[in-house]
């Protein structure tokens, strides 16, 4: 069944343009971000950290298109990611 897609450009960029969600049953956090554009499209930057005292090293990366980080992150809320503030 055909269902219509949100509107990415109503999502607009935030102001320093980073996210975070925080997983603490699984023991992560993860970083969105907007990476460098091409001039046929926008990306952002998921980085995958262990949950821990201090931030070190991602446990891995990934560039995306930047409407399926939308997706992502709109998705990980519902299954229960919850939004945090940049790690000290």
């Amino acid at each position: 069944m055909w269902q219509q897609q949100p509107d990415y450009a109503r999502y607009k960029e935030k102001l320093g343009g980073e996210g975070w969600l925080v997983n603490r049953q699984e023991g992560m956090l993860i970083q969105i971000k907007p990476d460098a554009a091409t001039q046929h499209a926008q990306f952002v930057l998921v980085s995958y950290y262990r949950l821990s005292a201090r931030l070190g090293q991602p446990v891995r990366q990934q560039r995306m298109l930047r409407h399926l980080g939308i997706e992502m992150w709109i998705n990980l809320q519902k299954i229960g990611w919850q939004r945090c503030t940049t790690p000290n």
